[in-house]
């Protein structure tokens, strides 16, 4: 399928203008051109060269590693108006609000609620924990995106292990030095759970982001 086929007219994406969209078009055939042959299904490669637009490393390309149902089950979940759960704020206001708008998807950051901080503190864990131990009941469907919190992912896999909650997808992409490159290595040995990783120390709330763009821009496309 040709590019423009998959990403859509600008007049069906009102957030860019021509412009906007033609350098964004030229970015993407460049990557393109320089990456060459790669293993990825082309809904995947949407996800992969989206992050590599973001970041300007074609390392993720081999960093990154997807669920078979991954891709599907979160544009499924998106096209449904599933919300969006985030360990930062960052994430949420990285989001385009006109992609969000397309299905009506509300992206929540569980740690800006201030029981999540009274949590923490009670149960001697870090915010991140408690703020999505706060809201495990809201979690079965939806997408979580963890992008900086190791512990907030390692929650999130206990919950699916221990309580049985059901993400439709789980992008863990958190960067740091302590349980990052482990967190991510239990989520993508968790062969039950559809799943977006990056292994190793790489990530962050921006990489979590251009996963998601992707996601919007395929779910955005399903019904044209």
């Amino acid at each position: 399928m040709a590019l423009n086929e998959l990403m859509g007219s600008t007049e069906d994406r009102p957030g860019l203008v021509e412009a906007g969209r033609s350098i964004e078009m030229e970015s993407f055939r460049i990557i393109d051109a320089e990456m060459g042959e790669h293993p990825f299904p082309e809904d995947q490669w949407q996800v992969v060269r989206r992050v590599i637009h973001t970041t300007g490393d074609f390392d993720y390309a081999r960093q990154i590693r997807f669920h078979p149902r991954a891709v599907a089950s979160g544009v499924a979940a998106l096209t449904r108006g599933a919300s969006i759960f985030a360990d930062t704020r960052m994430i949420a206001v990285g989001l385009s609000p006109w992609r969000l708008q397309w299905y009506g998807n509300e992206a929540v950051v569980p740690a800006l609620h201030p029981e999540s901080r009274i949590r923490a503190e009670e149960q001697g864990v870090t915010r991140s924990v408690a703020a999505f131990r706060g809201v495990s009941d809201q979690l079965n469907g939806a997408v979580v995106a963890i992008g900086n919190a190791p512990t907030a992912l390692l929650e999130v896999l206990r919950l699916i292990r221990e309580d049985g909650v059901r993400p439709a997808l789980v992008i863990g992409v958190p960067v740091g030095f302590v349980q990052a490159a482990e967190s991510k290595d239990q989520l993508q040995r968790m062969t039950d759970q559809p799943a977006i990783a990056v292994l190793g120390r790489k990530g962050g709330s921006s990489v979590a982001v251009a996963i998601l763009h992707a996601l919007l821009e395929l779910a955005g496309n399903v019904n044209q």
